[in-house]
């Protein structure tokens, strides 16, 4: 590793690995102390350094035993919080991020049995569809799946949803969403996940179900989001009631 004098060996090398594990898999293992000498022709002392400001980070953790995995690459944190947002347009932009969406599907259609049932409403009614691949700061987050009862709010079909909420537009029309219940699972991508997501057939991914309802228990929105396991995480402040 070429010396710049403007910065120190150990910040250059922290950045280097920040960079060189940054596409790789969630939890990938890096080389032992020695390995990493040899890989970036560094000291020991000056490997240790770097990976001292990385654990401080939690961009890496170190198991006794076991060896130093790297966590740095997650994308997202779904949080879930008494004073959190529902919509993921929001709990992005909460944290100083931004998102916007490739859409692959956004028509009027005839609900299937099981959007039905997670909706409330009968097989076979009109349901707006919103099919499309979120991104956030420009990077592949989660192919999601949207769906809103068509009589609920019409417009909804000519709205271009690239670089807009569907929970702020329902506000706009007088539907305020209130809260959500959510179910996450893990499932292997098949082919059409691991072609949109950008990942191998069989890889871990996330799968959050939502339903959304307003401050009458009025069911606005079933949503289906599916994303990446490797650069997923989840936090949670749980609360006792006596």
């Amino acid at each position: 590793m070429a010396k710049d004098g403007k910065q120190l060996l150990y910040l250059q090398l922290k950045e280097r690995l920040l960079k060189d594990y940054g596409e790789k898999p969630y939890f990938s293992p890096l080389p032992g102390e020695r390995e990493l000498c040899e890989i970036y022709g560094v000291s020991r002392p000056t490997v240790r350094k770097a990976l001292m400001l990385l654990e401080k980070e939690k961009k890496i953790q170190k198991l006794p035993g076991k060896g130093t995995f790297f966590l740095g690459n997650k994308d997202y944190v779904e949080s879930n919080t008494q004073n959190q947002s529902v919509a993921f347009y929001n709990q992005v932009s909460l944290r100083g991020d931004y998102t916007k969406s490739r859409i692959l599907l956004q028509n009027i259609e005839l609900v299937t049995s099981d959007v039905a049932a997670q909706l409330g409403i009968e097989k076979g009614t009109k349901v707006f569809h919103l099919e499309r691949l979120r991104y956030i700061n420009d990077r592949l987050y989660s192919l999601a799946n949207a769906y809103v009862p068509y009589d609920l709010c019409p417009e909804l079909l000519d709205i271009d949803f690239r670089g807009r909420s569907l929970h702020n537009t329902l506000v706009e029309y007088g539907h305020v969403p209130y809260k959500a219940d959510k179910v996450i699972e893990i499932e292997h991508a098949d082919e059409y996940e691991a072609l949109h997501l950008g990942i191998e057939v069989g890889d871990p991914i996330t799968i959050t179900h939502s339903i959304t309802y307003d401050k009458e228990d009025h069911i606005l929105e079933y949503a289906c989001s599916k994303a990446s396991a490797y650069r997923t995480r989840f936090e949670m402040t749980m609360y006792n009631h006596f």
